[in-house]
């Protein structure tokens, strides 16, 4: 593990991200209003992109062309066994189906179900695909997590990135939106379930990752697959308490992260990178 490039991406991630984030809630110190979240939403966009292009930047630095050119390829690798293309859709799914029975057992009415909210699932993938899952994984999962893996298991390695994730997460708690913790006021429970998610989701990434060849595509997919929030699109009165029905669905999240550790998925023996 290379102290200095670690830091470098670190330092880049950060100052990137956070710099933007900070700039665009300026706008919004005034009040929240069409002109400035839309001039927010230009440097929440820009923002999400400190992982991917720090990882690129560090990698071209370090590795010179031919590192980028090795990162990049990750991104194409799509040759996977057809189960993890299945686990990216089901498991989001069982997770929220999992978030709205709790919902209706113990808050509230999840309202009618809408039977062709299936068209409007292309447009919630192709509009979610940039709004972090883009910008993200080739930091995240592509540069950072073979790093680490030089010198923890996987199972360290996902718990770090997640405890990191979450890091760098905060400036959006303050944003209309961004994170679960946004546009509400700022509470203990909410912020520590939210950390929970973020490091369950990456011990499951990690697990898809290392199983598929190091793949960053199947990375960008599950994330994509987690943030559309398919199955809340058949519940549309959902919509207004939709943050409570994905709290929820931690639940799923943290029996299935349990399954993978317990069953020891991750192959947690330090020094299992992959090529």
């Amino acid at each position: 593990m290379n102290r200095k490039k670690l830091f470098v991406f670190l330092i880049l991630t950060f100052l990137w991200s956070w710099i933007l984030w900070i700039i665009g809630l300026n706008y919004l110190s005034d009040g929240i209003n069409q002109e400035s979240i839309g001039k927010f939403l230009i440097f929440f966009f820009a923002g999400v992109y400190g992982p991917t292009i720090s990882g690129i930047i560090t990698t071209l630095f370090f590795d010179g062309l031919i590192g980028v050119f090795e990162l990049i390829k990750k991104l194409f690798i799509w040759k996977v066994p057809l189960k993890y293309y299945i686990y990216i859709i089901l498991l989001p799914l069982i997770f929220v189906i999992i978030g709205i029975a709790l919902y209706s057992q113990y808050i509230g009415e999840i309202g009618g179900f809408d039977e062709l909210a299936y068209l409007s699932i292309p447009t919630i993938l192709f509009a979610g695909l940039y709004a972090g899952p883009l910008g993200e994984e080739l930091g995240w999962r592509g540069f950072l997590l073979p790093e680490f893996q030089k010198r923890y298991s996987n199972l360290k390695s996902a718990i770090i990135i997640g405890f990191i994730w979450f890091i760098w997460h905060i400036p959006l708690w303050w944003a209309p939106f961004g994170t679960l913790v946004s546009g509400e006021p700022i509470s203990l429970i909410p912020v520590i379930t939210y950390f929970t998610m973020l490091i369950c989701l990456s011990i499951i990434i990690t697990w898809l990752v290392i199983n598929s060849k190091g793949s960053v595509l199947i990375a960008i997919l599950f994330h994509l697959s987690i943030n559309a929030g398919i199955a809340l699109l058949f519940y549309p009165e959902l919509n207004m308490d939709f943050k409570k029905v994905h709290l929820l669905s931690s639940i799923g999240m943290l029996i299935f992260t349990g399954f993978l550790i317990v069953k020891n998925k991750l192959k947690t023996s330090a020094n299992n990178t992959y090529k």
